[in-house]
């Protein structure tokens, strides 16, 4: 999963609860294997959530964000973000970010990527006749930019999705909805999934702990409102705001930290 955002977009489109062991607290010692293993049961619901994501043409949802600030002495101040996302695939995407630190707005139509910061009144564009997985790869290794939400979006869906062992937690409910919790360990990155049991099998709880970091800072979503249904390419054109400058440094400058 995509994590580590570094500048403007990576937040504007997102800135899974426990370090290995802690995430398994339901299972009995006994039943934890020392060596990591991917558990079936676990491979299996996060098979099924990643199909049900990628089998929908048109959606949006609501990401309630939480995302760790290392300072340089260790200590950890946690920022909260409100973020709509709309995303039509296979090339155009919207994210409206609105948050204790910032607002962004992101908007992708398949040929031009904008980024509007309205609290500094300035918004950049950059050519990008592609779909929405070239235009995140292009985004990372040109300008150093990524997301931890971005499998969200993504066409292929999980196909980033990697882990050296993965378990099935247990059932527990977020916001009052009955999930499959799933606990996942890779090299760098721990995550958690709160699936949703039942038909639609969405995504209701991201969090990311990043192991490898000072402080071991997290990255934790809440999805709700999620909506299906056929959007028209048009709502993802871009205006520039009235009184905004351009500058597509903010897109550009990103990988030099400008």
């Amino acid at each position: 999963m995509r994590c580590a955002p570094k500048a403007a977009f990576a937040v504007a489109l997102a800135c899974l609860l426990a370090l290995p062991g802690l995430g398994l607290a339901a299972k009995k010692k006994a039943e934890v294997p020392e060596t990591p293993v991917m558990e079936e049961k676990a491979a299996q619901i996060l098979d099924k959530a990643c199909k049900a994501l990628g089998a929908l043409k048109s959606y949006s949802f609501r990401a309630e964000v939480a995302v760790d600030k290392v300072y340089q002495d260790g200590s950890k101040i946690q920022a909260g973000r409100v973020m709509d996302v709309s995303v039509l695939r296979p090339g155009a995407f919207k994210v409206a970010t609105a948050g204790d630190d910032f607002q962004a707005s992101s908007v992708f139509d398949g040929k031009t990527f904008s980024l509007s910061l309205p609290d500094k009144k300035v918004y950049g564009q950059i050519a990008a006749a592609m779909d929405t997985d070239a235009l995140m790869d292009m985004l990372a290794s040109t300008y150093g930019i990524e997301s931890p939400l971005g499998d969200l979006l993504s066409n292929d869906t999980c196909s980033k999705l990697k882990g050296v062992a993965g378990y099935y937690v247990g059932k527990s409910k977020v916001r009052g909805t009955v999930c499959e919790h799933l606990f996942f360990q890779g090299k760098d990155v721990d995550w958690q999934i709160w699936v949703e049991d039942g038909p639609s099998a969405l995504p209701r709880k991201i969090v990311i702990t990043e192991k490898k970091l000072r402080s071991s800072p997290q990255f934790t979503a809440v999805l709700s409102g999620w909506k299906t249904g056929e959007s028209s390419l048009d709502a993802f054109a871009f205006s520039a705001p009235v009184g905004f400058t351009r500058d597509d440094a903010v897109i550009t400058g990103a990988k030099s930290g400008k």
